[in-house]
């Protein structure tokens, strides 16, 4: 298998989870951790949503990256990975706590 099919993998199995997550039945994903320190203190359901969200662009940067081969690319692959990851970090630490 080479870099060009493993990138489709990975883009159809992000974009499966993606959906799962953003039609509620993708919870098993969200384990792990402290899970019971979690739910008291974010909203389990925004947190599915704002997840499924990445996972999908996840899935779009990574099906666009199958296609491409420079170094400028790839760099900017990388980036768009960092900025979908820190949005949601920041997403879920602003929008997702409990009040």
């Amino acid at each position: 298998m080479n870099n060009g099919s493993l990138d489709f993998v990975f883009a159809i199995g992000s974009l499966i989870i993606g959906v799962l997550l953003l039609t509620g039945n993708g919870a098993i994903f969200m384990g792990g951790g402290n899970k019971d320190k979690r739910k008291q203190i974010y909203d389990q359901k925004k947190m599915e949503m704002a997840c499924g969200v990445a996972m999908i662009l996840v899935a779009a940067v990574t099906a666009i990256d199958a296609f491409t081969t420079s170094i400028y690319a790839k760099i900017g692959y990388t980036l768009a990975l960092i900025v979908i990851f820190v949005g949601l970090f920041v997403y879920i630490r602003m929008k997702c706590r409990k009040k």
